[in-house]
């Protein structure tokens, strides 16, 4: 009897062995072939090679390449790419090296803390590259050279990462990614808002656009962004406000008189690649004059995530709103008689306001309450909206009807989190570069029409709470606030309670000072004074929908006891 049961156990155990072996053959092959499957062929050289040889040389403050330059002015990098593909591409590697280096290795830091697990990163990454397999025939091939040619220009110092060039060509995806995502947390806390201004609403009638790039990323993508002048050769030359190595762009305006921005859209995971919307965003700059050729490169483009964008044109005195998704793209204009015109996260044209992903994300986010907000300002600016006047808008921090909520918080214009901001003069050619932090420092001014021409006498100076101490006191209050939640996680109540009144202390009114307190005080048993707490939370106003439903659950369930 014991024989017949250690047979049986062995026969089970060696199947066993023998599908988990299969299994995992499978598992290895599929991987195999998925990474076989997302080789990227770069793009074929011209037969003329000579600037690949050519090295940087220091002259006149500036750094050359051939027929482009890398300076500073004001404190920000700037850099200056003129030529052919392969030549803007290999001076913009060789000119921009050291920050595409931090840039790429700070980003992977952000990847990896997020998903710390080595063989769940490693498989997150073989997924993208599977499904990013076949981005390279939705890059215009111009622009896929300019990339490649970035590659030999730079040093790769993460082989271990993979192919150089397939690495920064997804890159130039990572945008549109994180649309992908703007339901997770991480992403849906941040957002960005535009605006155009024109005719009336304008001090001298010039059309005057402005926004803030909101992206709770890797410090390094505020501190290292770059002011980018292209000149391509047959192409409208353009300027925007971006980072090393990105030949796409998410903010900027050309020389005739055309700019665009890009918000993210409530969007899902698609089932199809497509094109970057970046490098649809470079295509208008390089290729429209006007908004009927703009609005046809971006109708005709196959992208595969949701977007609003803001476009001007100083041909048609206007801007327009285009919400584009990868099977709609609709175009809103300002009301009739109206001479402004507000760029928020959310649809708001018949066929897509209506969607459940967007009525859901227009009632648990913040775009809702940004863009009530600016359209405020423009109300009370109206016929005085300048430069100044537009960057004064970007660093609001009150909310709808103008209570000031505390800073930080993320249904303010200005809650600390932008990446760039930029102010755009279509009428004049003058773009505009806020200098870190976020859209705090001083924007400085740039004539696309004359790289050269320096514009001090414009620059728009820094914010205030720059040099008054709050902007310091904010920060310390933000470490605070995450100190308290880690200690609270511990169990260690008494510091948890003590980080809480202490951000408090540095960032009166602020929410989650009372929101981090009042857990503190339901873990030890003081009900009446966490309820007390919970309530103030609240009339201080919660940024989303599940913080205000969480805040008041907690509040039921303290008064509950009491």
């Amino acid at each position: 009897m014991k024989t017949s049961v250690v047979k049986r156990l062995f026969k089970w155990v060696k199947r066993l062995v023998i599908c988990t072996f299969i299994f995992a053959l499978v598992i290895l092959l599929v991987l195999a072939w998925m990474i076989h499957a997302s080789v990227v062929v770069p793009p074929p050289l011209p037969s003329d090679k000579s600037v690949l040889a050519l090295k940087p040389e220091t002259r006149d403050g500036k750094m050359f390449l051939g027929k482009s330059w890398r300076s500073e002015r004001e404190g920000l990098p700037v850099v200056y790419l003129k030529g052919s593909p392969l030549e803007i591409g290999f001076a913009d590697g060789a000119l921009m090296q050291d920050k595409m280096h931090t840039l790429e290795t700070e980003f992977m830091q952000m990847v990896q803390g997020y998903v710390p697990q080595h063989w769940l990163m490693e498989g997150l990454k073989n997924y993208v590259l599977f499904r990013n397999r076949h981005l390279s025939e939705f890059v215009p091939e111009d622009y896929r050279l300019e990339i490649y040619a970035t590659t030999l220009g730079c040093q790769d110092i993460h082989p271990e990462e993979g192919n150089f060039y397939r690495r920064l060509l997804n890159y130039h995806a990572a945008h549109d990614v994180s649309y992908m995502m703007i339901d997770n947390p991480f992403i849906s806390k941040a957002g960005c808002t535009a605006f155009g201004a024109w005719g009336g609403a304008t001090t001298n009638g010039h059309l005057i656009a402005g926004r803030n790039f909101d992206w709770e990323a890797a410090e390094v993508f505020s501190r290292d962004r770059v002011v980018e002048m292209f000149e391509p050769d047959g192409g409208i030359p353009f300027i925007s406000l971006s980072w090393a190595g990105m030949k796409g762009v998410v903010s900027g305006m050309n020389r005739a008189g055309v700019s665009v921005t890009i918000n993210g859209a409530p969007s899902k995971l698609p089932n199809t690649i497509g094109t970057p919307v970046a490098i649809v965003a470079r295509e208008v700059l390089e290729k429209a004059h006007n908004l009927e050729e703009a609005l046809k490169i971006v109708r005709d483009a196959n992208v595969f995530v949701s977007t609003i964008w803001l476009i001007g044109s100083r041909a048609d005195g206007k801007f327009v709103v285009v919400e584009k998704t990868p099977a709609v793209m609709n175009v809103r204009e300002a009301e009739a008689g109206g001479d402004s015109i507000v760029c928020p996260n959310h649809f708001e044209t018949a066929d897509l306001k209506d969607g459940e992903r967007n009525t859901n994300y227009m009632a648990e986010a913040t775009s809702v309450s940004r863009e009530a907000r600016m359209l405020e300002l423009l109300k009370q600016n109206h016929g005085t909206i300048d430069p100044l006047h537009a960057a004064d808008m970007l660093r609001d921090r009150k909310l709808p009807g103008g209570a000031f909520p505390g800073d930080g918080h993320r249904s303010t214009l200005n809650a600390f989190i932008a990446t760039h901001a930029v102010v755009m003069d279509l009428t004049s050619g003058i773009f505009w570069a806020a200098s870190p932090p976020n859209q705090l420092g001083k924007f400085v001014a740039f004539d696309v029409n004359d790289f050269n021409h320096e514009l001090p006498e414009l620059t728009v100076p820094a914010d205030e709470i720059l040099t008054s101490g709050e902007f310091e006191h904010v920060k310390q209050a933000r470490q605070f606030l995450k100190a308290g939640q880690r200690a609270l996680k511990e169990h260690d109540l008494e510091s948890g309670l003590d980080f809480a009144k202490k951000a408090e202390a540095l960032n009166p009114g602020f929410y989650e000072n009372a929101y981090l307190e009042g857990r503190v005080l339901l873990a030890q048993g003081k009900r009446e004074e966490a309820a007390q707490a919970f309530g103030r939370a609240l009339t201080e106003q919660p940024a989303f929908l599940k913080e205000k439903q969480d805040l008041e659950e907690l509040l039921r369930r303290a008064k509950a006891a009491n």
